[in-house]
């Protein structure tokens, strides 16, 4: 699944930066229908990215409740959401400060990347973690 969504973000990265690149090249009207055709990729991505993932999850019942994967999820979810707030904050900020700027776009979609990335690091530290608690406790009963 990881291989699946990270082949579907490299080809939407691309796509994005094919469409901001137009965007910023081309005058009126097409300045427009270039910044639509990115909102409308964004939201694409995002529904394809959510679908993959509830396909995964309906085949391997990772998200059953009481299931080991969704104890680690929560539990990650709820440690990553305090990084999210600050990170939305800082791009929020920088977008204030530099407007509707190549820079300011690239900060937000750092600022998702890094929200993601501070999900995946927090849930596998939460999983190395547990299973190394498991282990000592099977080894030391």
């Amino acid at each position: 699944m990881k291989k699946q969504i990270a082949g579907v973000l490299v080809i939407g990265a691309a796509v994005l930066a094919t469409l901001l690149a137009w965007a910023n090249t081309a005058g009126p009207p097409w300045e427009l229908l270039a910044r639509v055709l990115m909102a409308v990729w964004i939201v694409g991505l995002f529904l394809a990215i959510q679908t993959i993932k509830k396909k995964r999850q309906q085949q391997t019942f990772e998200q059953t409740e009481g299931s080991f994967e969704r104890e680690m999820s929560v539990r990650a979810q709820s440690e990553a959401y305090i990084d999210a707030l600050v990170i939305l904050v800082l791009a929020l900020a920088v977008v204030a400060v530099f407007g509707n700027s190549l820079l300011a776009t690239l900060v937000v979609l750092g600022a998702i990347a890094l929200i993601i990335l501070s999900f995946w690091i927090r849930y596998q530290k939460a999983k190395i973690a547990f299973l190394s608690e498991t282990v000592d406790e099977k080894y030391h009963s």
